[in-house]
């Protein structure tokens, strides 16, 4: 397991689900209700890949399971952790446990002790039915599926009926106590109760101070009116520069460089940023190509034609700090540029489900900002980000 968005990659090994749905909770930003949710390990040593969940509904859309399938396989899944996550259905310990469509058994020496060989079938659990139709699937891709239910606060295997999956089902609070879970708190990552909870607050942190979202009245203070001019004295000091020649790039880049560096260092650091500086940077995120060397510099991989060779790397949650304050802090003229950054450099990172709300965010405020069009569609239709195994190649930003 390779927790996402963490500056060194920690990698955890372990066979527990718990460590699996602490790692998809923490990706998704969010506890997945009612919802189908899948996580593609790639093989030889069976690292998790794609994270991806859709609502329990659409699991019977035979179009919807395809296009899962096909994203599995274009992240390279040989094996696929599946978890259906509803409320509906009675208490498994009182349903009959009779077994459906077979699948192939889980491998592994003591997996193949322990079962005779050939498939086994799926146990009658509520829901069964809609998790055979998925697995089916993923088998006839070649994917060998691990079918679990999340059922009223516990979990539940629908392929193993040994002492280690009672019938009664295994507590779901220990996902809180995985070692995924800890390093998501010492990386500063929050799960949110709901995906509603968790979209709010993402829009939050590109929002103008005192508003609720992009642009719009609300918040935990009471009503507001929608913030146009964003931080009084950025806006000031960008009144200067539109009067006197535009800064330099050099300057911009070497002004960049400062931040990320000092954000890097002692995180918070970006709360005092200095409004001639914030200027700047909003100044430089509007320029082409300048925006696409800013970028360079917290996410390399994704445009290694612009990084320079031999510059120290940047943690990508730094620049992403970086950019929300500035969203938060810019006149609404900019706070478009900002937010379509911060959505890339999510993408970027594996962050998909953020980088679709922010550049949605960002193009409600300026449906022309190209740069948030296309993360939103890469998001959209699940396109690997660009640097990353297996890519199909997403290409550098190359828009406004």
């Amino acid at each position: 397991m390779e927790p996402a968005q963490q500056p060194g990659r920690s990698v955890i090994r372990s066979s527990s689900p718990f460590e699996v749905l602490a790692l998809a909770e923490s990706t998704l930003g969010f506890r997945p209700r009612e919802s189908l949710l899948v996580v593609g390990l790639r093989g030889p040593r069976w690292r998790t890949g794609l994270v991806a969940r859709v609502d329990v509904a659409a699991a019977d859309e035979p179009e919807v399971v395809g296009s899962l399938v096909h994203h599995l396989l274009a992240d390279g899944a040989g094996r696929c952790f599946v978890a259906l996550v509803t409320d509906a259905g009675g208490a498994p310990v009182e349903r009959g446990r009779r077994r459906l469509t077979l699948v192939p058994p889980p491998r592994g020496p003591q997996d193949e002790d322990a079962h005779p060989a050939g498939p086994r079938g799926l146990l009658g659990l509520p829901g069964a039915d809609r998790a055979e139709r998925v697995c089916a699937a993923l088998v006839a891709a070649g994917i060998e599926p691990e079918p679990w239910l999340v059922h009223r606060g516990r979990l539940y295997s629908y392929s193993c009926d040994l002492s280690c999956c009672p019938r009664d089902g295994l507590p779901l609070d220990r996902v809180a106590s995985t070692r995924v879970a800890a390093e998501a708190v010492l990386a500063g990552r929050v799960v949110t109760a709901d995906r509603e909870g968790w979209e709010r607050g993402l829009r939050r942190a590109v929002a103008a101070a005192g508003t609720g979202g992009a642009g719009g009245p609300g918040g935990p203070g009471g009503p507001h009116e929608p913030d146009e001019a964003g931080d009084a004295a950025v806006a000031s000091a960008l009144a200067g520069l539109d009067r006197r020649r535009r800064p330099a790039s050099p300057d911009v880049r070497r002004t960049w460089r400062r931040v990320l560096a000092a954000e890097e260092a002692a995180p918070g650091a970006v709360l005092r940023l200095d409004a001639a500086d914030a200027a700047l940077l909003l100044d430089g995120l509007t320029r082409l190509p300048l925006r696409d060397h800013l970028l360079a510099a917290a996410v390399p991989q994704a445009l290694p034609e612009l990084a320079r060779s031999g510059t120290p790397l940047v943690d990508p949650g730094a620049a992403l700090a970086v950019l929300q304050q500035l969203a938060r802090r810019a006149p609404l003229r900019w706070r478009a540029a900002a937010t379509g950054c911060a959505a890339y450099v999510a993408w970027c990172t594996g962050a998909a489900p953020a980088a679709g709300v922010w550049a949605e965010a960002a193009l409600e405020l300026d449906p022309e900002h190209s740069l948030s069009a296309l993360v939103l569609q890469a998001v959209s239709i699940g396109m690997p980000p660009p640097g990353r195994e297996r890519a199909t190649g997403a290409g550098g930003p190359g828009h406004r």
